[in-house]
């Protein structure tokens, strides 16, 4: 591990803590595109997880009483299901066809209002976020990031501080069944302890700052801001797809 890394990833992780909070979400992106750049990609998904760990119990903790828990507790039981799946076949699924399949699925939850027909069918599923709890961890284990979960709440008729809470408070259990998932698999997490203790402490920092500038935020604004970022996540899975040249 290179000297500079213990310096510039613990920053990288203050900003990722803050747009995380202000944004709903966005912070686990920028943390897996900016370190992607400076440590080679198969490393940074195991990390990636544990660096945003700090940020996402702070937001959880900072946000509890506002936490949706018909959204959070089903889901947390898929999302052991969803790690489960993804560390089995992380290093054998396409990283093209991930990346297509998530930002497909991102752009439609984020810009296709639900129809009449949709929501009945919606309707009629056994709880529904277990099921979203599954793709979401799986999607998220295999490619680093999922945005399933981050897209349906755009369209949700929660207030922002609720958005903020539960995706904080949902993937936080997330976050711990990929770190298990990936250490049972032999990922060695001890020699990146330095780091990430560091990017812990500023994640946390970047939480708490984020918080005062939420309050700031008009609920509209927040709205825009959380699709905007779910779009650049998704044109960016495109591009990495095509720059890879399609190949399956």
């Amino acid at each position: 591990m290179s000297d500079y890394l213990i310096f510039l990833v613990p920053a990288i992780c203050f900003f990722g803590a803050y747009l995380s909070t202000v944004a709903g979400m966005g912070g686990g992106l920028l943390i897996l595109a900016t370190c992607s750049q400076i440590m080679p990609i198969g490393i940074v998904i195991p990390l990636n997880g544990v660096f945003v760990f700090a940020g996402q119990v702070t937001r959880t903790l900072q946000f509890y009483r506002h936490i949706a828990w018909h959204i959070t507790l089903p889901f947390i039981p898929g999302s052991v299901i969803g790690a489960l799946l993804g560390t089995l076949i992380y290093f054998s699924l396409s990283e093209v066809a991930i990346a297509l399949l998530l930002g497909s699925v991102m752009l439609w939850f984020s810009w296709v209002p639900s129809s009449k027909g949709s929501r009945k069918l919606a309707e009629k599923i056994p709880q529904p976020y277990f099921w979203i709890g599954i793709i979401h961890t799986f999607l998220s284990t295999v490619s680093g990031a999922g945005g399933l979960l981050q897209s349906l709440m755009v369209n949700s008729k929660l207030p922002k501080e609720s958005i903020v809470a539960t995706i904080a408070g949902t993937l936080l259990a997330m976050s711990v069944f990929k770190t298990v998932g990936y250490f049972l698999a032999g990922f060695d997490y001890l020699t990146w302890l330095p780091v990430i203790l560091l990017s812990w402490l500023t994640g946390i920092a970047g939480t708490t700052v984020g918080k005062y500038s939420l309050n700031l935020m008009p609920d509209i604004f927040f709205r825009r801001l959380i699709k905007a970022m779910v779009t650049i996540f998704a044109l960016r899975l495109f591009w990495r797809a095509a720059s890879t040249g399609w190949a399956f």
